[in-house]
């Protein structure tokens, strides 16, 4: 048996915790509802739990000999396990029991004066910024894949300590809230031809597992509210502190990414508040857990 730091059991507990929930909104669906639905942990990433398992091995191992080694790959270890944690918990709130919110979130653009149907067609009339905020939209793949590196590789414990606490809060706060209150996003509600057909995925996908038809595929989103697109882009920026230029770039980006969820039609506009405040409560709560257990 591996021994653990206080940090490393407190982390690992939040991991059971989200397993603990997605076996729970699984029996709930099995005993009362029977939705359809998918895995959205892929088969083929399986040998990924070992390989995680083996990391933290070697750096048990090896820590005594290089300890910023040990710390990436620990890092590394734990990241893995939590990505791989969540997507099972995510597989669970797919089959939520409660009715979509969509057309409430609607009407609070509308008071606001924001029309997502006249954003795309703006974004559409102008090609080459449509492909341009495609590429930075979903840049943040890439950005959640790579973060944990700024912090590893620049030695910064705490850092990186608190990404992860806050990677791990912001999906379990942000998931539950979607398991009470769904929502699939604007192509559910407005009419446009400049949706996009993996847009128009996220809502068929709801329907499909919502009237027991068999559903065929991963592509499409699954919350609209709160945004985990700018969700991700706060947590990244803060992923990248230790180092200035790479910082700045990667801020700019993100302010793209944020304005690309509404020219794009992937978010309305109250989603994009509510992801700036997932993501700046969860931070806050990471620097909060490791002032108190490290």
């Amino acid at each position: 048996m591996l021994p653990l730091s206080r940090e490393d059991r407190y982390l690992s507990w939040l991991l059971f915790l989200s397993f603990a929930l997605a076996l729970l909104f699984f029996l709930i669906n099995a005993s009362a509802f029977h939705y359809t639905g998918i895995s959205y942990f892929p088969r083929e990433s399986t040998p990924l739990i070992c390989l995680g398992l083996q990391f933290a091995y070697f750096d048990r191992v090896y820590n005594h000999i290089s300890p910023r080694s040990g710390f990436i790959i620990r890092s590394a270890a734990f990241y893995g396990l939590a990505n791989i944690a969540l997507a099972f918990f995510v597989s669970g709130l797919q089959f939520t029991p409660f009715p979509p919110i969509d057309e409430a979130l609607q009407r609070w653009d509308h008071a606001l004066h924001f029309d997502t149907a006249a954003a795309i067609a703006w974004t559409a009339s102008h090609p080459l910024l449509r492909r341009f905020l495609d590429l930075c939209y979903m840049s943040t793949d890439v950005q959640v894949a790579l973060a944990p590196l700024a912090a590893g590789f620049a030695f910064d414990r705490r850092r990186m300590r608190v990404y992860l606490y806050a990677f791990v809060y912001a999906f379990l706060a942000g998931g539950l809230f979607y398991y009470f209150f769904p929502s699939s996003g604007p192509g559910s509600v407005y009419q446009s031809p400049y949706f996009a057909y993996v847009q128009q995925l996220t809502s068929a996908k709801f329907y499909w597992v919502h009237h027991r038809l068999p559903v065929t595929t991963m592509w499409g989103g699954m919350i609209a509210f709160p945004s985990f697109h700018v969700m991700w882009a706060v947590i990244a920026t803060y992923a990248a502190l230790p180092y200035r230029k790479l910082f700045w770039g990667i801020a700019i980006l993100n302010v793209l990414v944020i304005a690309s969820t509404l020219l794009l039609g992937w978010h309305y506009l109250v989603d994009v508040p509510a992801g700036l405040l997932l993501g700046g409560l969860s931070l806050y709560a990471g620097v909060l857990t490791h002032r108190k257990i490290s």
